[in-house]
């Protein structure tokens, strides 16, 4: 990475970034944190992964994503630069360092930038962030970073370098050292430093009230549904404030969360029965949605659509959903090289107790299938945000 922002004349030292790290959250804090200071009239970037439709919503200022051009031109010394080296960079960072390069020939005030793969070694993490924010501390990609909290606290604490201030997300004291071990500038921990005071499901998303060093905000209505993203919203309006150094405009915290939209994360579908859409693919995130699917519709789904990446636990992740016998699931695949064979995902279904378990290698046929037989049942559709990315389109054909 270091070697890419070099031959772009090394943009990053130009740059002032805070960085989005954890496990689940990450993009919807990105985005919310990104809506509030632009509410506070900063010209920000925003970098988010993965995209579900196209590459360039990657890479937005504003409303506005990177064009074709711009993303070309970019790229085109760097890609003929990476051609000669016997270890060349990654897509990932090959992407990192063009959306580096644009915000700062853009001229962004801030580029808020959600990491890849956990803190230490991530691409990001050579980009020198002001402040880092850390949304959630679980179990994720074990083959890098172990098969414990302690551990996965750890890489994700590695995101944060010297003097920068943090924002932790994770409420768990016992998780905290590794964040504290960084010797940050400032850091501010939720249900101490800010956090939610009231949380409750309305028709329309949350209504909800949250607490940060120097404000509190009563009775806003956030136009998300599931109760994890309170918290997301929650550690977002504390990054906006540690930016700022001042309290956001109270009008500015109900304009943006009033408007806010997540793609992929809890979004409801009506297909015309009830379909939830929602790229969680590890146990943790699966065990959220769990709750959020039995806190709107008092129910779990009769449907469940899955599809995964091989180097996910496809028990673990199924168990933590909450799948019941009597549950139909209907595993598929979606088009990506690192997709778990159909078969795998069938059989631990099987494993976990499923009767009826359906195969189906296209996402698309797959989800015209479970809305079809809904009837007024609840279906969702998990496992990863490359599947939610291909079910949305096919989902909102169908509420049309």
């Amino acid at each position: 990475m270091e070697r890419l922002l070099g031959v772009l004349g090394h943009p990053e030292r130009h740059l002032q970034v805070v960085l989005v790290a954890g496990t689940n959250g990450k993009s919807t804090t990105a985005r919310v944190l990104a809506r509030l200071l632009e509410g506070s009239g900063l010209r920000v970037g925003l970098y988010t992964s993965p995209h579900l439709d196209v590459p360039h919503e990657r890479i937005v200022i504003g409303d506005t994503m990177i064009t074709d051009e711009e993303l070309a031109s970019v790229l085109r010394p760097v890609v003929e630069h990476e051609r000669d080296e016997s270890k060349p960079a990654s897509w990932f960072e090959l992407m990192t360092a063009t959306a580096v390069r644009w915000f700062t020939d853009q001229g962004v005030d801030v580029a808020v930038v959600e990491t890849g793969l956990g803190g230490s070694g991530d691409a990001t993490a050579a980009l020198g962030a002001r402040i880092v924010v850390v949304t959630s501390v679980a179990i994720d990609h074990v083959e890098y970073f172990g098969a414990t909290r302690w551990s996965n606290a750890v890489a994700e604490a590695g995101a944060v370098p010297a003097g920068a201030a943090v924002v932790l997300g994770e409420p768990d004291p016992a998780l905290h050292p590794p964040f504290e071990a960084r010797c940050p500038s400032s850091l501010l921990i939720t249900g101490h430093d800010f956090g939610v005071l009231a949380d409750s499901p309305v028709a329309a998303g949350r209504s909800v009230s949250l607490f940060t060093p120097a404000a509190t905000y009563d009775d806003v209505l956030l136009r998300l549904l599931a109760p994890w993203q309170t918290a997301s919203a929650s550690v977002a309006l504390a990054a906006a404030e540690t930016w700022l150094g001042a309290a956001v405009d109270d009008r500015v915290v109900r304009d943006v969360f009033d408007a806010t939209h997540a793609p992929g994360r809890f979004e409801l579908v009506h297909t015309p029965g009830p379909l939830v859409v929602d790229g969680a693919h590890n146990a943790a995130a699966a065990a959220a949605l769990s709750r959020g699917l039995h806190e709107r519709f008092a129910r779990s789904p009769s449907t469940v659509v899955v599809g995964m990446t091989g180097e996910r636990d496809p028990k673990t992740f199924l168990s933590a959903l909450g799948v019941q016998p009597a549950t139909r699931v209907i595993c598929t695949s979606p088009r990506t090289a690192r997709a778990m064979p159909i078969d795998a995902l069938a059989a631990a279904a099987r494993a976990v107790g499923v009767r009826t378990v359906e195969v189906e290698a296209a996402v698309a046929v797959a989800v015209r299938h479970a809305a079809h037989h809904l009837d007024g049942a609840v279906a969702v559709v998990t496992g990863s945000l490359y599947v939610a990315g291909e079910a949305l389109p096919v989902a909102r054909s169908l509420a049309s």
